[in-house]
């Protein structure tokens, strides 16, 4: 067994075990520990490169062994920026597992918001949309956290937020219980309904945004509860609550709250939807977003929505001349954005989608990009078109009931066993309604026809294992 050394020795907090011996680095001091595991910090000697060391605190026994090289091996896999880059693993001299993980020397997001306070909400959505997209890849390859947390977000030497401590990842499919944390677990999972899929993912991410701006975790910061067992009753019992903070928009708050949801089936579908739906929010407020950055996915929303934001953003600010003039400048501005959004919403949104027929009580849709085949030529590898999930095709809306209602029906290109279908209104701003999001088993919707416009949805496929379409289809149906 390593000895301890006088300059070992020195570096190390009282009780905490030997770090252990590893050729090739050399010890610098501990980072943090957690209930089953120490992180030491190491300087690789034939780089002088810092890492984090992950060692186990005990022997571990066969199980629990392989439960730690599990982590190592998903992690691997998941290169992204935005999770936190596994360099290697093995087990020391006197037996312990140990991973050997990126050095992130900014401290995790518990602790910035310890020391310096809340997240700006331009930051907690920059934030949130990186995280929903390492998410998705996780999910996608069939990972899921399942302790997603504040001290779980690091931030790296670039001042990226990467997930870290995927020691309880697992297979999608694998539902039995394991470990969590209750501030930012889900209701079913503290219930023991499971122990969390790419839904419960979606909540804690959604728990950790939400500790970003609020300071704490959802019902830690609403309802103060001063023992584990009232915290799991707030939980299991007591709704989220806004967060009390002017300049947080009631957009964000209904995103938040929507992936809050105590039932996982009104959850996001995905946490690409998750990241889709904080993009729109950034560009309501800034008019611009950050990407979604995952192989195969495009980066931004819909180019209806840019297109929106784009013409919002693009007119000048009205000078404010004389007291007198102030209310006619208001209203000629107010007047100029009415039509200059929806001019382009319905130049570039509605008009290529609506195919009038002679029936004034029906109309057939065309789907924008659809020519007969699902598929598109647009030079993607191979692999991307064997894992994406195609858009619904034939989409078309027939006025029912008296003129009161659309019914719309789409087809599957590639039916798979477990196939349903995620569909929402889409608002004159070419928006998709996502806070109401609704999932069908049937290709069909039937909806409340729009007073004085056309009457849009937007459907995307949802497989089994939660991945869904790339581009959902967007079509509408007018008289």
């Amino acid at each position: 067994m390593p000895q301890r050394t006088a300059s070992t020795a020195a570096h190390q907090p009282a009780g905490t075990p030997v770090p252990p011996r590893l050729r090739g680095y050399r010890y610098v001091g501990v980072i943090g520990k957690g209930s089953t595991a120490y992180v030491f910090r190491y300087r690789q000697e034939a780089t002088e490169r810092d890492v984090a060391i992950k060692v186990g605190t005990t022997h571990l026994d066969s199980k629990a062994g392989a439960r730690f090289k599990t982590e190592a091996v998903f992690m691997a896999k998941l290169q992204h920026p935005n999770i936190l880059t596994v360099h290697g693993a093995g087990v020391t001299d006197d037996g312990r597992p140990y991973t050997i993980f990126e050095y992130a020397p900014n401290g995790s997001v518990k602790d910035i918001i310890a020391k310096q306070g809340v997240y700006s909400v331009e930051k907690t959505l920059d934030y949130g949309v990186q995280l929903a997209s390492a998410l998705y890849l996780a999910h996608r390859s069939n990972t899921v956290h399942r302790d997603l947390k504040t001290s779980n977000i690091l931030i790296t030497a670039q001042g990226l937020p990467a997930i870290a401590d995927f020691g309880i990842a697992t297979n999608i499919y694998d539902h039995r219980s394991t470990g969590y944390s209750p501030p930012w677990a889900p209701p079913e999972v503290i219930a023991s309904h499971g122990g969390g899929d790419d839904r419960s993912d979606i909540y804690s991410l959604a728990a950790t945004l939400y500790a970003m701006l609020a300071g704490k975790s959802p019902f830690e910061y609403a309802y103060d509860p001063h023992t584990i067992d009232e915290l799991v009753d707030c939980i299991l019992h007591k709704p989220v609550p806004p967060i009390n903070r002017a300049d947080v928009p009631q957009s964000l708050q209904r995103v938040l709250l929507k992936a809050l949801d105590p039932d996982p089936a009104h959850r996001y579908f995905t946490a690409l939807e998750f990241a889709r739906a904080l993009q729109e929010v950034q560009i309501q407020l800034y008019g611009h977003a950050t990407p979604v950055n995952v192989q195969g996915i495009e980066p931004y929303p819909t180019r209806a929505a840019m297109a929106t934001a784009g013409a919002q953003g693009a007119l000048p600010a009205t000078p404010e001349a004389k007291p007198r003039n102030r209310k006619p400048l208001i209203i000629t501005a107010i007047v100029v954005a009415v039509l200059v959004v929806f001019g382009v919403v319905f130049a570039q949104f509605i008009l290529p989608n609506i195919d009038h027929s002679g029936d004034a009580r029906t109309a057939t849709v065309v789907n924008p990009g659809m020519n007969g085949s699902p598929g598109n030529d647009d030079g993607d590898d191979d692999d991307d078109a064997m894992t994406s999930v195609p858009a619904p095709i034939e989409l078309s809306g027939k006025y029912v009931n008296n003129n009161t209602e659309v019914k719309f029906t789409w087809s599957n290109p590639d039916p798979q066993d477990g196939d349903r279908y995620a569909w929402s209104l889409v608002s004159n701003s070419g928006d998709g309604d996502q806070a109401n999001a609704k999932l069908v088993d049937e290709p069909t919707a039937t909806v409340p026809a729009t007073d004085g416009g056309p009457t849009c949805i937007k459907v995307s496929i949802l497989r089994q294992d939660r991945q869904l379409s790339s581009d959902a289809v967007t079509a509408c149906a007018a008289k």
